[in-house]
């Protein structure tokens, strides 16, 4: 299950935020003076593709990605 937070920082700029869980979204936006305006349940697949950044640990999972046709 994916965990995710839109925040803001220091220029109100608006950053959407994914990870495995709400502990890693909360240090991340702790190291970067991030302020969490919101916590949506559920992001349709594509939007989390395009504009999602990833901060959990680890890599950014295949299923976040968007899947690239193969060129026969």
């Amino acid at each position: 299950m994916f965990y995710y937070a839109v925040a803001v920082d220091t220029e109100s700029v608006r950053n959407y935020l994914v990870a495995n869980s709400d502990q890693d979204i909360d240090s991340h936006c702790a190291q970067n003076n991030y302020k969490i305006i919101g916590r949506p349940k559920y992001v349709e697949p594509g939007m989390v593709a395009h504009n999602f950044i990833w901060v959990g640990e680890g890599k950014r999972p295949a299923l976040l990605d968007i899947s690239k046709p193969y060129n026969y």
